[in-house]
């Protein structure tokens, strides 16, 4: 546990110090990957792409679903709103690849666009919010954009996992891979 805490202390100074171009590089990044991702699965078919593989949340299709779910719940947190339509996190959103495709890139879009409205000031802000669980919780919003970034690529990777041992070969998705990608967005 020291080890994780001495990590986020030098992770959060990182940011701190990179604030503005850290925060506007990694939601942009997650577009990327998130994209990276997608066209890989658009090879699959559909058994294959809702195939249990014992993930944690059992398939391709499901772990996207959750990715997508949790974006969802954190982008109403730092709105000072409540996602109402979410009951749970293996709740599936979108039955067909290509709705939550859709949806994917529009969440990632109004991410994008929700971190560029911030004033970087806005990072340090304490934010109240309700887990769903019930917890009351106070957190930074510069700290929630971390857990949000962290679990896109957490769940991302175990996306990666599957299509390797499905035989496919994902690209790498690095930051350092998308900030050398000719169309990287780095504005």
């Amino acid at each position: 546990m020291r080890i994780l805490t001495k990590f986020n202390q030098i992770y959060q100074n990182f940011l701190r110090e990179n604030d503005m171009n850290s925060h506007q590089i990694m939601p942009r990044y997650n577009a990327w990957a998130n994209d990276k991702i997608y066209e890989m699965c658009r090879q699959l078919s559909i058994e294959a792409y809702c195939k249990d593989r014992q993930a944690f949340f059992g398939s391709i299709h499901n772990t996207l679903n959750h990715i997508l779910l949790v974006d969802l719940l954190w982008v109403a947190r730092l709105e000072s709103r409540e996602e109402e339509s979410i009951k749970s996190l293996d709740q599936i959103l979108y039955e067909e690849f290509n709705e939550l495709s859709s949806a994917r890139t529009v969440q990632d879009q109004r991410f994008i666009e929700l971190v560029d409205g911030m004033a970087s000031e806005e990072f340090d802000q304490k934010l109240k919010y309700q887990r769903m669980n019930g917890q009351q919780c106070e957190d930074v919003k510069g700290e929630m954009l971390i857990t949000l970034y962290n679990h896109q690529t957490h769940h991302r990777g175990q996306v990666h996992t599957m299509l390797t041992q499905i035989g496919l070969n994902p690209p790498d998705m690095d930051v350092i891979d998308y900030l050398q990608a000719d169309n990287a967005d780095i504005s």
